[in-house]
């Protein structure tokens, strides 16, 4: 187990960097792509979908990150089919369609959706260098990953991840709002879990990794309505970054936490 905290630990570092130097919050856009297809992100986002989008000058130093990322949002085709996306864009919009789609094709990435239009900017991303890779998830819009000069295909992975376990709801359940709180965070062997129940109902609370794979599971009996919390036991579990999902009747809300030994 620590030798799987200290593979993630790289990860977990990234993914915290996400701060202040980016936008928080994705900048929507509604434009057609190379094919002529339109796009609206936010539409997107709101229905589930994961957005990576992968600015290129396009430069002979692009072609190894955006091949990576490509490789890497096509591995999720097989665990969530049409969740994860992969856009290829212009860095600032000023290289023709035709030259775009055509440096992509001859660099073992035919097919990929691909922008050069003003209203896909990189600049709410930060400065940086090319290429530029950015995650984008949920229905709150947010920016889960941003690299620079290059590409980490493991925090990649792990930022994908992270978006579809925030962002997901399996079907026959709903988002709720159970004001879920935990506490400790950064957490060690157990945390509590605090929450708002509007009605009486059995819950289930579910731990999951950065790979999405189910590490512990809690059932609780049903509690009255209100102010409640529960106690989980993480004994066992690494370093990282987690996620809890809280699952009541129909309803569902999963948010994330750390484990620091």
């Amino acid at each position: 187990m620590k030798k799987m905290a200290t593979k993630f630990l790289p990860a977990l570092l990234l993914l915290l960097s996400v701060s202040a130097s980016y936008a928080q919050t994705a900048q929507d856009f509604t434009t057609n792509d190379c094919g002529g297809i339109s796009h609206h992100l936010f539409s997107e986002l709101d229905s589930g979908k994961i957005v990576v989008i992968c600015f290129v000058m396009p430069c002979a130093s692009c072609i190894g990150p955006a091949q990576a990322a490509n490789t890497t949002v096509q591995e999720f085709a097989s665990t969530h089919p049409g969740k994860v996306r992969f856009y290829l864009a212009d860095d600032f919009a000023n290289t023709p369609c035709g030259t775009l789609v055509s440096w992509a094709n001859n660099n073992g990435m035919s097919g990929v959706t691909c922008f050069s239009n003003q209203g896909v900017t990189l600049s709410p991303y930060g400065a940086g260098g090319m290429p530029k890779t950015v995650v984008l998830g949920g229905s709150d819009h947010k920016v889960h990953f941003v690299e620079d000069d290059g590409l980490n295909t493991t925090n990649l992975k792990a930022a994908i991840n992270s978006a579809i376990l925030l962002s997901s709801v399996p079907e026959g359940e709903a988002k709720a709002d159970f004001q879920l709180k935990v506490y400790p965070n950064p957490a060690t062997d157990q945390i509590t879990v605090q929450y708002v129940l509007s009605e009486s109902s059995p819950l289930s609370f579910e731990v999951y990794n950065l790979l999405g794979v189910r590490v512990n599971e809690v059932a609780v009996d049903s509690q009255d309505p209100g102010e409640q919390s529960a106690t989980i036991d993480l004994v066992g579990l690494g370093e990282g970054i987690y996620f809890i999902k809280m699952k009541g009747g129909e309803f569902s809300q999963t948010i994330k936490f750390n484990i620091a030994q």
